[in-house]
C-alpha cells in the first residue's frame, strides 16, 4: 500500500522544486540547509530588524506589513541588538511567498525558540491572523514577517539561528476522527511508547486516543524525580549562537512534590509569571510518513500552555519536551493529559528528522546549555 496520498505535507523534495518554481522567494539570509524534512526554517533577512510599541496584525483588507510600520512605532535595530523581555520586535523573515490557489501554509516556532521562551509568530501581508499563509481560494503573494518576544531573559538578535519553520499544504490529510486516529494506531502501533521505548498495550493505549482524531500524551510527575526546570532571568542576554553553556543562571531544578490523593503518583504546582520546561510520560516515535503538530489542550482539561513550539517531523524519536506556563496557579498531576498531538500525512518520502532534539530522554534544555552531570542523573533516575 502506498503510504503517500499525493497531497497534503510537503516534503524537502517538494520544498526545494516550490523554491525552483519561484512559488516561495529565497531572501539574502536564506540557505539550503534552511529546507527541513518538512518545513522550511526562518531567520532575519538583510539585517532588517525592528523594535515596536505594538503588535498588531493585518485586518484592513490588502493591508501590508510593511505599510504598518510607521503605525506601530517602528524603530530599526542591528544584528547583535538585545531583545528584552516585555519588548515587542518584528523582523523581515527569509522567504517571501507567491501561492496560487490551492497552495497554503502554516508556521510554528522553532523547538529552542520554545525552550528559551522566545515567542515567536509571523505575519504576512494581507493575512488577518498569526502563523498562517492561507488565502487558497484565491492567491497569495506577500512579504513573510517574524515576530519576536523575549517572555524570560534577554536575547541576542542573530541571522544565524532559526526562529520559526514554515509548513506548506495542498491539500488537508489530518486525522479528523476518534475511528480515523484507532485505524492510525493499529497501523502505527510504535508511535506512542514507554519512554524506555517499550510497547504498551492496547488497553494502556486507549488514554492518547482523542474523539477530535488527536493524539494525548500525558505528564512526567513522579514524586521526589526531577523533573524539569524553571526559566529565570540572570539580567545578562542569552546568545542563541553560543554551545556548551551552564544553565544554571538561566535554569533552576523543578523536582515533583507527593500527590496529596494519591500517594504512589506525583504532582508539580505551576504559578504564574514563571515558565517551566517538563515531559511527557511517553516517548513518541514519528514514522516517515506522518508529521505531528502540537496544539491547544482542551480548556476543559485544564488552563495552562503546555508548548511555544509545536512541530515533530517524520523520524523524530524521544521523549517530547513541554514548554509550560498558566495564568492561574495550577497543579499538575502525574499521569494528567498535558500535550495534544494532531497527526498529518505527508505528501511525498522525505528524509528524517536528525536534528539537536533527536533521542532526547526527560526533559531537555536548549541546546545552547549543557547538562550538569548531577542533573542528569537525577533526571534519569
Amino acid at each position: 500500500m502506498n503510504k503517500f496520498p499525493g497531497v497534503g505535507v510537503f516534503s524537502r523534495f517538494d520544498l526545494e522544486t516550490l523554491i525552483d518554481l519561484g512559488r516561495i522567494k529565497p531572501l539574502p539570509g536564506f540557505n539550503k540547509e534552511h529546507i527541513q524534512p518538512a518545513s522550511i526554517d526562518l531567520t532575519v533577512s538583510n539585517g532588517e530588524a525592528y523594535q515596536i510599541d505594538r503588535l498588531m496584525r493585518p485586518c484592513v483588507r490588502r493591508e501590508k506589513v510593511r505599510d504598518m510600520l510607521h503605525g506601530l512605532g517602528a524603530r530599526k535595530i542591528g544584528i547583535g541588538s538585545r531583545l528584552e523581555p516585555g519588548c515587542n520586535y518584528l523582523v523581515k523573515a527569509t522567504v517571501d511567498v507567491d501561492f496560487p490557489p490551492g497552495l497554503y501554509g502554516y508556521t510554528n516556532a522553532k523547538s529552542t525558540s520554545g525552550r528559551t521562551f522566545l515567542f515567536s509568530r509571523i505575519l504576512v501581508d494581507t493575512i488577518g491572523a498569526y502563523d498562517t499563509v492561507d488565502d487558497r481560494t484565491n492567491a497569495l503573494t506577500g512579504e513573510v514577517w517574524l515576530s519576536l518576544q523575549p517572555l524570560v531573559f534577554p536575547i541576542v538578535l542573530s541571522d544565524k539561528e532559526c526562529y520559526a519553520q514554515l509548513r506548506v499544504f495542498d491539500g488537508d490529510t489530518r486525522i479528523k476522527s476518534a475511528e480515523e486516529i484507532d485505524r492510525f494506531f493499529h497501523l502505527n502501533p510504535d508511535i506512542v511508547l514507554r519512554s524506555d521505548g517499550s510497547r504498551f498495550t492496547q488497553e494502556e493505549l486507549a488514554f492518547s486516543r482523542g474523539r477530535d482524531g488527536s493524539m494525548l500524551c500525558t505528564l512526567f510527575a513522579k514524586a521526589g524525580n526531577l523533573i524539569g526546570f524553571r526559566a529565570r532571568n540572570p539580567g545578562r542576554a542569552l546568545d542563541l549562537s553560543l554551545r556548551g553553556m551552564d544553565p544554571r543562571p538561566y535554569f533552576e531544578p523543578v523536582y515533583a512534590e507527593p500527590d496529596p490523593c494519591n500517594g504512589g503518583g506525583g504532582s508539580v504546582t505551576v504559578e504564574p509569571g514563571w515558565f517551566y520546561l517538563f515531559s511527557t510520560n511517553e516517548m513518541v516515535h514519528v514514522p516517515e510518513h506522518i508529521c505531528f503538530e502540537l496544539k491547544m489542550l482542551d480548556p476543559r482539561l485544564d488552563i495552562f500552555f503546555s508548548h511555544f513550539a509545536g512541530f515533530f517531523d517524520p523520524g523524530f524519536l524521544g521523549v517530547p519536551t513541554l514548554e509550560v506556563a498558566t495564568i492561574i496557579p495550577t497543579t499538575l498531576r502525574h499521569g494528567q493529559e498535558v500535550a495534544c498531538f494532531v497527526p498529518e500525512y505527508m505528501r511525498s518520502k522525505t528524509v528524517p528528522y536528525l536534528g539537536n532534539y533527536q533521542k532526547q530522554a526527560g526533559t531537555k534544555l536548549p541546546k545552547q546549555f549543557k547538562m550538569p552531570d548531577e542533573w542528569e542523573k537525577a533526571m534519569l533516575g
